[in-house]
């Protein structure tokens, strides 16, 4: 099984070059349908959030490694900004008015995925995701 990895700047339009070269590549590229597009939504959703939230819009690299498994698209997006507040539960259901921007990137993340896992590591923000591929090998 193929894996990828692509490092990226933390501004917005990095981030769009990154989205673009994952899509094209071996892990997405051969993926069509609905999945596809799920998939691309929460990364760049995660992204820009690193980009936004974790560099305070000042810069700062994240890197994406993606691979296939059971049916699923795995990823594992470090950075090493500021450190991340904690992954609403899934009941949780927030006040729109109480949230940043909107604030629905993480529940939107939350319905999106299988699984979902953050934690702080060596000054480094790990998030892990998994997300159903409905183009199972």
């Amino acid at each position: 099984m193929p894996r990828e990895r692509v490092r990226f700047r933390a501004d917005l339009h990095a981030v769009r070059d990154a989205l673009i070269q994952l899509e094209r590549g071996a892990v997405l590229g051969p993926l069509t349908g609905e999945s596809r597009s799920v998939i691309l939504l929460v990364l760049a959703e995660v992204m820009n959030n690193i980009a936004e939230h974790a560099y305070r819009g000042e810069g700062g690299e994240g890197s994406v490694c993606l691979w296939r498994k059971d049916g699923a698209v795995m990823a594992r997006i470090v950075d090493r900004g500021l450190p991340a507040p904690a992954i609403p539960a899934a009941t949780d259901t927030p006040n729109p008015a109480d949230l940043p921007e909107g604030g629905f990137g993480m529940p939107l993340i939350r319905v999106l995925v299988r699984e979902l896992a953050q934690s702080r590591r060596c000054g480094c923000n790990v998030m892990q995701l998994c997300v159903d591929d409905d183009n199972a090998a």
